[in-house]
């Protein structure tokens, strides 16, 4: 039976995560502020537009939600872990404390390749498969993500062309002009966002494939994905500078 000290630990530990979790899930929507329908002089937002808002939505779910998920998992491993091993007390703190911080709320690529492995029943094949089923799901929502900030640049484009036209002619003012272009530089923030979540993604799905070690196929398979992702997270970069670019010559 446990005793109160190590149940106040643990409620402890696991206030810790939750609230390590819900502050991950708090992120901001760029174009959170620039909804059909909202108040003042703002534009609605195109198809295009509202396709990349929902794409982001589902493209953040996947990565942040999977990394967490797995950060809490390893977390919850090493409580159980310490409690099995049969330590009491202050030693049986001590041994929370320090698993939780080394395996769970301080590293999520441990966290989630511990949940791998568990899930998998310990068989390395099969933790590795597992992985590579997540990065091929979170490149299909980049993928769709790519599809629509192309059409949301090409829109941009046209937009930020009529724009320096209206300017040349006197049909708009500066600080008119300027208050249009907030439109473009929404957008553009959510796909920086978005880009830096890709990135991040990269980077944990390459320290998670450096720690597995599912057979030389499996190992491919991953790379390949991997590989994949960096191929999407260069196209998303060139979208970026373009419509960057074009913001940039609209103020010419």
């Amino acid at each position: 039976m446990m005793t109160a000290s190590v149940c106040r630990t643990m409620r402890w530990t696991l206030a810790a995560a939750l609230s390590l979790l819900l502050s991950a899930c708090l992120t901001t929507n760029p174009l959170s502020s620039f909804t059909a329908g909202s108040e003042g002089d703002q534009p609605e937002l195109t198809a295009a537009e509202k396709q990349l808002q929902e794409d982001e939505k589902r493209f953040f779910s996947t990565t942040m939600g999977g990394a967490f998920t797995g950060a809490l998992i390893g977390a919850g491993t090493g409580v159980v872990g310490c409690h099995l091993m049969g330590y009491r007390d202050q030693r049986l703190r001590n041994c929370i404390i320090a698993t939780t911080a080394a395996g769970g709320l301080a590293g999520g690529v441990d966290g989630y390749v511990t949940a791998k492995r568990e899930s998998a029943g310990r068989d390395e094949l099969r933790a590795t498969q597992a992985t590579i089923g997540d990065v091929k799901q979170d490149n299909d929502k980049l993928k769709s993500y790519l599809s629509s900030s192309n059409q949301v640049l090409a829109e941009g484009q046209a937009r930020l062309t009529a724009l320096r036209r209206d300017v040349q002619t006197s049909k708009l003012g500066a600080a008119e002009a300027e208050e249009a272009r907030q439109r473009e530089e929404r957008n553009i923030a959510s796909m920086t966002k978005t880009l830096d979540q890709a990135k991040q993604a990269r980077t944990n799905y390459v320290a998670a494939s450096k720690k597995l070690t599912g057979d030389a196929q499996s190992k491919r398979q991953l790379d390949a994905e991997i590989n994949r992702m960096n191929q999407q997270i260069a196209q998303l970069e060139k979208t970026i500078t373009d419509y960057n670019r074009a913001l940039t010559v609209s103020r010419a």
